[in-house]
């Protein structure tokens, strides 16, 4: 797998944890943070790469810090 690819799994996976975490479905995150359903599906499909300020609107919806967000191993 490419490093670009794995690092889109990574991210895909960790929003789906946290969204998971918080009891929110896909319509209810996408509510919350003003990103778009599809979008946050592209994100934890690993269909694309979000920008810093898309994280960061998905991190404010779920109540997490954007530090927090990227303590993951890649």
């Amino acid at each position: 797998m490419a490093t670009d690819d794995a690092f889109k799994e990574m991210l895909g996976n960790r929003l789906r944890n946290l969204r998971l975490d918080a009891g929110l479905t896909l319509e209810e995150l996408a509510s919350r943070s003003g990103v778009s359903y599809r979008t946050i599906i592209d994100i934890e499909k690993a269909a694309t790469r979000p920008s810093v300020e898309v994280i960061r609107l998905l991190c404010r919806a779920l109540d997490y810090s954007l530090s927090d967000f990227f303590k993951f191993r890649y």
